[in-house]
């Protein structure tokens, strides 16, 4: 254990007593994210065909089996919205872990399989300028309660496509076509769990798909915190 490692976990009741851990979502201490917080969310109540973007039914749905699915862990709103704000603003492994437990829980309860995750990129000038990716924290927790390799590298944005807030749903279909590019080594014939923090209209997560189909992947699972 490294000097500065050591005096901090000497010191952590210290701090943690001055300055307590509070939930993201409602402010109360204890916890970065509280078990009331956790249940007062609405779960997302079925996984999304990303090729015809309609619900999928419990004995599948006319894509095919090997269509692009997104699934996610509840409805963003709030305090969701509040958590995955802050999540993308400062880099909390805490926050990324519990998230990431809740993701882990969808995962099995629908058995989505994989056997490997990749997270959705940030553009180079994005990356900079936040240093880090929240996707990529979220991935790396999952991956860890999962015991899947993370294959961060696997994709990657070709253009700044820019923030798509604010952008009619059209527009952000529009906006990210050809956007992304997969490395065909790392994703061919694998099962893949594409990872994001929201899914507004799927227009990210469809073109990440694509991508990833391109390189030879076999299919695509889309899993994400928030679904607006």
């Amino acid at each position: 254990m490294t000097p500065s490692r050591a005096w901090r976990r000497a010191f952590e009741p210290l701090l943690e007593l001055i300055f307590p851990t509070r939930c993201v979502g409602c402010g109360v201490a204890g916890a970065v994210w509280c078990a009331a917080c956790r249940g007062r969310l609405l779960p997302a109540d079925s996984g999304v065909c990303l090729s015809c973007r309609r619900p999928l039914a419990a004995s599948g749905h006319g894509c095919g089996p090997d269509a692009p699915q997104a699934w996610a862990v509840a409805v963003y709103r709030p305090p969701l919205d509040r958590a995955l704000t802050s999540l993308k603003y400062r880099p909390d492994a805490r926050l990324a872990r519990s998230l990431a437990e809740s993701m882990a829980a969808v995962h099995r309860r629908h058995r989505l399989g994989g056997t490997c995750i990749v997270p959705v990129p940030l553009s180079a000038r994005r990356r900079r300028e936040r240093g880090y990716n929240q996707s990529e924290l979220l991935g790396r927790a999952l991956a860890e309660l999962l015991g899947l390799p993370l294959f961060a590298p696997a994709l990657a944005r070709t253009r700044d496509t820019g923030s798509q807030v604010g952008l009619e749903a059209a527009q952000r279909w529009a906006n990210v076509v050809g956007a992304f590019a997969a490395d065909s080594s790392l994703v061919r014939d694998e099962t893949l769990l594409l990872i994001d923090d929201v899914h507004t209209t799927g227009a990210t997560l469809a073109a990440c798909a694509a991508a990833l189909a391109q390189a030879g992947s076999r299919r695509v699972v889309a899993l994400t915190v928030g679904r607006a």
